[in-house]
């Protein structure tokens, strides 16, 4: 059973369209600022390559195939920049407020899909990846696309239909092959729903759902599939050796945290700082609101509960089984189910506590409680959004500012760990890196001022571990610069005066 929303009235037209203008004004702030390590290695190792190796380059899983060639078509018509890279996550993330906003619309109604939206526009992690050239909002955008059309052929298969899901899925596994967490969810609600169809050839289910008995639904998972393999097959080996890489990479001591699920609960939870003492209260709040709005969707739309109540823990085992690295990004295709429940949760308390409050002698404050309760949800939103703002991503670019305005003209510059990708590669081209204790020896030789920079901190001490005792014994720190990113902070480093050798 579904929410069955009545047809699209004016002022419900309205209030989306303005919701969306002032979704794209917070998502086009912002969207020059300073690439981080990901967009730069994007951008250096696949953007830039002529279109025939791009489309034949899987050397990486940081190759998010689909966005790598609209990044290139955008990069290509409107020059090098970090807005250009970006614009087709931009483009994307705006879709999938659409889809998500008509999707929740659909399955439980008018007044839920308006919170959704609007807790969408100002949600700090949507407007993040809007505004990160990589696939995530393809992603999110591909796999709400797709369950719209999986329910529907579930309810009513038609060929165009299906069709139409065989082609958000090869999409979406173009976008990034992490998609395949997501449609394995969906496989396996099918699988279900058929095998009690035919198990209850006349019954409910089977009257309900005809797509899980009908042959235009196998055509759909096969088109999907198959277009998959047709467009990864001149990377297959490629493919598996990276997916190989990254397995195996991940039991590194200095990615090893992040095979642990408690990580990615710790890096959201970490999200919330901004709401400073309130963000444990926040948190445990946001949880039971999260549990109760999951429970109110269920009844109102099981299949779609389903799915995703399915997907969210099944990810989860897979990536712990492959032994990937479990990166809070995988989730972000559920940022759209998770604000929903929120919004049907807090709906559902400001209905009860507008009841209490008829039955007191305040029964006049009644009518305030959703207006006080959507401010209350906008206010946290917008503190949690400012922090989007403050800093770029990971604030690289800044780093090699500060060190070319405070370096003397005999002074050398360098990087190490991750960031000689993209001081190296992007920012700074002509400083030397420093791969070794002998390459930081021959820049230190004559007393000569060093200035050096790091990125994510805890893994280069971790695999620079004899560099960096180095450094912490000749060198100062004088800078770090805030990023986003979790872990992306940037620090600069100068090297003490020393007495030149005689």
């Amino acid at each position: 059973m579904t929410g069955g929303a009545k047809k699209l009235e004016r002022w419900e037209a309205g209030s989306v369209a303005a919701l969306l203008l002032l979704a794209l004004v917070l998502r086009v702030v912002g969207l020059n600022a300073s690439l981080w390590y990901d967009e730069v290695s994007t951008l250096i190792h696949f953007i830039r390559l002529p279109w025939g190796e791009l489309v034949t380059d899987f050397s990486s899983l940081n190759n998010h195939m689909f966005y790598s060639l609209q990044a290139k078509a955008s990069v290509e018509l409107f020059g090098e920049s970090a807005s250009a890279l970006r614009l087709p996550a931009l483009i994307m993330g705006m879709a999938s407020l659409v889809l998500i906003w008509w999707l929740a619309r659909k399955e439980v109604g008018r007044a839920p899909a308006l919170v959704t939206l609007l807790l969408l526009t100002l949600s700090y992690h949507h407007v993040w990846f809007t505004q990160n050239a990589r696939g995530y909002t393809g992603l999110l955008t591909w796999t709400t696309a797709a369950t719209i059309l999986l329910m529907a052929g579930l309810r009513r298969p038609t060929w165009r239909g299906w069709t139409g899901y065989g082609l958000c899925l090869a999409a979406g596994m173009y976008t990034h092959l992490s998609a395949g967490f997501f449609f394995v969810a969906h496989g396996v609600v099918f699988a279900v729903l058929a095998a009690l169809a035919l198990l209850q050839r006349q019954g409910k289910l089977a009257r309900n759902y005809p797509g899980a008995s009908s042959i235009r639904s196998y055509y759909g998972f096969a088109l999907g599939g198959l277009l998959t393999l047709l467009v990864h097959l001149p990377m297959l080996e490629q493919i598996q050796s990276s997916v190989g890489k990254v397995s195996s990479g991940s039991s590194v001591s200095a990615m090893a945290e992040w095979n642990n699920p408690l990580r990615t609960l710790q890096e959201f939870a970490g999200s919330l700082d901004a709401l400073g003492p309130l963000a444990p209260y926040a948190l445990i709040g946001g949880l039971l609101v999260l549990i109760l709005g999951a429970v109110l969707v269920t009844r109102r739309s099981p299949l779609l509960a389903a799915i995703y109540l399915t997907q969210i823990p099944l990810s989860l085992a897979l990536l712990v089984a492959l032994s990937f690295r479990i990166w809070p990004r995988y989730f972000f295709v559920d940022i759209g189910f998770i604000f929903l429940c929120a919004s049907m949760g807090a709906l559902a308390i400001v209905r009860w506590a507008e009841g209490m409050v008829r039955r007191t002698p305040l029964r006049a404050l009644a009518p305030a409680a959703l207006p006080a309760a959507i401010a209350l949800m906008v206010g946290a939103s917008s503190i949690l959004l400012i922090r989007n703002y403050e800093h770029p991503k990971q604030d690289l670019e800044g780093a090699v500012r500060l060190v070319v305005k405070l370096r003397q003209p005999q002074d050398a510059a360098t990087s190490v760990g991750l960031a000689i990708e993209p001081v190296h590669g992007f920012f700074a081209p002509d400083w030397p890196v420093t791969r070794s204790t002998a390459d930081l020896d021959r820049l230190l030789e004559g007393g000569r001022t060093v200035w050096l920079i790091t990125a994510f901190e805890s893994h280069t001490r971790t695999t620079q571990a004899a560099i960096m005792r180095e450094v912490d014994t000749r060198f100062d720190k004088i800078a770090i610069l805030q990023g986003t990113l979790g872990g992306g902070n940037v620090q600069v480093y100068r090297s003490r005066p020393t007495a030149p050798a005689k």
